[in-house]
C-alpha cells in the first residue's frame, strides 16, 4: 500500500528543470511529506510528449479511495472508465508502516523516481499497487509500482509489461528523523 510519500524538489538539473516547467505552468502542490487528498505534481502524457500537471491524491466514491492494486485495476468496474488514462507522479521514495506501527522511508537508487497512477476526468489520481516481493513482505504486502524515466515514459503512453524490480533502501522513521 502506499498511504504517504516524499517528494522534494532538490537543487540538481532535473529539480531545476521541473521546478521551472511547473512555475511556468503555475502549477501548485505539496513538497515534504504528502498525504492523500494533496495536490500532487504528475507527468502526463500529451501527444508523443510528457508535460506537467497537477492531481489530487484520492477519488471519493463511498470513500476515499488513494490506491488501486494492478492484479484487479482491468476488471473491476470502478476502474473501467479510467484504467487507460496513466499519469505517474514524481517522488523521491515513500512512507509505510509495518504491523507494529514503526515508520519507514523506502527510497531509491535515484533521487527522482515516478509511481504509476490512473487519473479520472476530475484531475483525482489513484496510485497503483502491487503484490510485494519477499525483500519488502517485513515491512508491508504491497508496493506501489515504481518506476525509473525510461519506464515512466512507456508507462504514461501505454506501454506494458516494462516494470524492473529495484533496488530499496529501508529507513526507519522516528520522530521524523532518518535513522540508518
Amino acid at each position: 500500500m502506499c498511504g504517504r510519500f516524499e517528494f522534494t524538489l532538490h537543487d540538481d538539473k532535473k529539480g531545476k528543470q521541473i521546478k521551472e516547467r511547473a512555475e511556468k505552468l503555475n502549477l501548485i502542490y505539496k513538497q515534504g511529506e504528502v498525504f492523500p487528498t494533496d495536490k500532487v505534481l504528475c507527468i502526463i502524457p500529451v501527444e508523443n510528449k510528457i508535460d506537467l500537471s497537477t492531481m489530487k491524491w484520492g477519488i471519493n466514491n463511498k470513500s476515499l479511495q488513494i490506491n488501486a492494486r494492478k492484479e484487479t485495476i482491468e476488471d473491476k468496474l470502478t476502474y473501467k472508465e479510467i484504467n487507460n488514462n496513466r499519469c505517474a507522479v514524481i517522488c523521491n521514495g515513500f512512507y509505510e508502516w509495518d504491523k507494529d506501527k514503526n515508520k519507514y522511508l523506502i527510497t531509491f537508487e535515484d533521487d527522482y523516481v515516478y509511481l504509476a497512477c490512473i487519473f479520472n476526468k476530475n484531475k483525482e489520481l489513484l496510485i497503483i499497487t502491487q503484490n510485494a516481493d519477499d525483500d519488502f513482505k517485513r515491512i508491508h504486502d504491497r508496493f506501489p509500482m515504481v518506476m525509473n524515466q525510461e519506464e515512466m515514459l512507456k508507462y504514461v503512453h501505454g506501454e506494458s509489461g516494462i516494470f524492473k524490480k529495484k533496488k530499496i533502501s529501508i529507513n526507519k522513521v522516528n520522530d521524523d528523523l532518518k535513522l540508518f
